[in-house]
């Protein structure tokens, strides 16, 4: 099964990348104005006073005479132009003074640095450039929770592009908080095989973030938390007792492991055989990371562990596990 992007992938990736986050900020703008505008108010106070009126213009790969820049947001009182780096340290002082030759008698003025990572690389570049024109420093983990603050749970439409640019995202290692990064989807009728097989499974099109650590969630709590091991989408004949991946290899141990969940779900009137992916952990240890707001999810959450532990390098699953259990989320 061939799966169907918003975002596509393929070569030249900083002129793509550029493409695919403002392709996301004109979908997110040609759905909802307002919504567009408090995102822009998320990414930072530089934005203040742009987010008012918005009549906007979306392009890309668009000369000043002197440069060519990565994207262009404007209206005719109002100009974003972005400098897109895959890596932090590439910005260049000079090239970002002729970006700003872009620029003209426009009442609100912003150049917007996009990078992966944090501002330390290129510090003295960001605040040599600030000094000339204003900018704003942002990277694709804050456009993407930026975005997510502004939509809510019925935007169900958007919600789906979002997921997908995330997976964009994640696939192109723009991402550097995935090695941090729980993936947490509500199990609540699948709970007992997920926990007895170390697994997780879904529908092959779903896209998701390359994560690194799973959570097993029901009854407003994460209940079980592994470290992925493999992702691996696969056919399976539960009456001959196969299971053949689409790409890679699988070992006997997990071959038992997914063929033993999808006997299981076959008991229930599920059929997983076919068409699906399995997140497959090397072990699953008992949590309790409880949500203490009201309501379960409607969906899959991700964790920052980083940051909800406080820690900047992770501990041992066990560890992990035991230390969620004194903390609580909403």
């Amino acid at each position: 099964m061939t799966q169907i992007s918003y975002f596509p992938r393929y070569s030249q990736r900083e002129n793509i990348v550029t493409n695919n986050t403002l392709l996301m900020m004109s979908r997110l703008y040609d759905y909802n104005r307002l919504k567009f505008g408090k995102f822009l108010a998320e990414l930072g106070d530089e934005t203040s006073g742009i987010a008012e009126n918005l009549d906007l213009q979306f392009t890309q790969q668009k000369g000043t005479g002197a440069s060519v820049v990565d994207g262009f947001i404007a209206q005719e009182s109002m100009k974003i132009v972005i400098e897109t780096k895959l890596e932090d340290s590439n910005f260049s002082l000079d090239q970002l003074r002729r970006h700003s030759l872009a620029f003209g008698g426009e009442n609100h003025r912003l150049l917007v640095l996009l990078s992966p990572g944090p501002t330390g690389p290129f510090r003295d570049v960001l605040e040599g450039i600030r000094q000339e024109i204003p900018t704003l420093h942002t990277t694709f983990e804050r456009v993407l929770v930026a975005a997510e603050k502004c939509l809510s749970a019925h935007d169900e439409e958007m919600l789906a592009v979002l997921a997908d640019f995330e997976a964009f995202c994640s696939s192109e290692n723009l991402l550097p908080r995935d090695k941090f990064t729980m993936f947490t989807p509500p199990c609540g009728q699948s709970f007992d095989d997920n926990v007895e097989y170390d697994l997780y499974y879904c529908p092959q099109s779903w896209n998701r973030r390359a994560s690194r650590f799973l959570g097993i969630y029901a009854n407003k709590s994460v209940r079980r938390i592994g470290r992925i091991t493999k992702i691996v989408a696969c056919n399976i004949d539960i009456e001959q007792g196969t299971v053949v991946p689409d790409e890679g290899e699988i070992v006997e141990e997990e071959c038992r492991r997914i063929l033993g969940a999808a006997l299981s779900a076959r008991d229930r009137g599920w059929d997983i055989s076919d068409n699906c992916k399995f997140y497959l952990c090397d072990e699953m240890v008992e949590t309790d990371f409880r949500k203490i707001s009201s309501g379960g999810i409607q969906g899959h959450r991700y964790f920052d562990l980083g940051e909800v532990l406080k820690r900047k390098e992770l501990p041992n699953i066990a560890e992990i596990g035991e230390l969620l259990k004194c903390r609580t989320w909403e």
